[in-house]
């Protein structure tokens, strides 16, 4: 039996954001990108990247996407739909034809074509929402793949493959909210000396997010001013998760204090959080809450005290209405 060998070369995948994904040849390469968005998500510049969509039970959405061969030689491209998941701040791919709920509503066509060198053609992607599909959100990936033929002697396969993410949502009404929040920022060293910031960052909508973003460090030693340092790419967060967001600093940078600023986004939700930080010579420094937030909580604390104490008032008084109407 060959043995195969994946070399999943999935440059788009990396939630770099970037509007094509390629996967090497010898001599050249394929890619595939989404062609079309909605007309409703034409701001979301995740939904000009991936398919993005919120849909009612019994709803059928197509889009298409391009997929070209950028190699010297014909290629026979097969197309189609596979499983993925998000776990652990990272949206994860299944192995090769991998089936999940979403890819049996989906077909691909045309799912096996030839390209000539530098041909570019449309694929159309179908997603079919059976009337009884449960409310809640699904994911996967479209591939374009390519095999190349073992040589004289070899009996390896090498399959290279590059393709756009699927989230969809499925419930009726109108869209879950998307929404997050840093809950803490931390410095710290890396075993190396390199000062790193850490964000927790939560989601807290009904939509998985990926994020991207970047840090400014202002306030610092002498007055000095640092940045903007882009934040490392590649984290999605799965509805309800809390995972770290890192951007990793010279050695050079003065230990601080520094007052930190990092901006965050999501298709075209945006957030910011701030706090004063000092990077320690060594390992972790406190987790630090993002300014306002302390005074935040306090507030929502105090404003639940003085609802219970409203409620127990409440329920008291009318005790004590009832009792002199019955001593009466």
């Amino acid at each position: 039996m060959r043995r195969v060998v994946f070399a999943l070369l999935t440059l788009l995948m990396a939630a770099t954001c970037m509007p094509r994904a390629e996967a090497q040849q010898a001599q050249g390469s394929i890619g595939i990108a989404l062609a079309e968005a909605p007309t409703n998500r034409a701001n979301d510049p995740r939904a000009r990247v991936y398919i993005v969509d919120h849909v009612a039970p019994g709803t059928t959405i197509s889009r298409k996407v391009r997929v070209s061969n950028n190699t010297n030689e014909t290629e026979s491209i097969d197309t189609y739909a596979a499983s993925a998941s998000i776990k652990d701040g990272e949206f994860r791919f299944g192995d090769g034809h991998a089936r999940n709920e979403l890819t049996t509503w989906t077909t691909v066509e045309p799912s096996t074509d030839s390209y000539a060198p530098g041909e570019t053609k449309l694929v159309t992607v179908t997603i079919a929402v059976p009337k009884d599909a449960s409310e809640g959100e699904r994911y996967g990936v479209v591939w374009a793949s390519v095999s190349s033929t073992p040589t004289a002697g070899q009996s390896i396969t090498s399959v290279n493959r590059v393709g756009v993410r699927i989230y969809l949502s499925v419930g009726p009404g109108g869209e879950p909210p998307s929404s997050f929040r840093v809950t803490g920022i931390q410095a710290r060293r890396t075993d190396k000396g390199q000062p790193q910031v850490v964000a927790r960052v939560e989601n807290t909508g009904g939509r998985a997010l990926d994020l991207s973003g970047s840090l400014r460090l202002t306030n610092g030693p002498g007055g000095l001013s640092a940045g903007p340092f882009d934040v490392k790419l590649g984290t999605t967060l799965g509805v309800g998760e809390t995972e770290p967001v890192l951007v990793t600093l010279n050695k050079a940078l003065p230990a601080g204090p520094w007052h930190a600023r990092l901006d965050l986004e999501s298709g075209l939700v945006k957030e910011h959080a701030a706090a004063t930080i000092t990077f320690p010579k060594s390992g972790s420094g406190p987790v630090v809450h993002p300014e306002g937030q302390a005074k935040s909580d306090i507030l929502s604390v105090l404003v639940f005290v003085a609802l219970f104490v409203g409620l127990l008032a409440l329920v008291y008084g009318r005790r004590l209405r009832r009792s002199r109407a019955a001593a009466a």
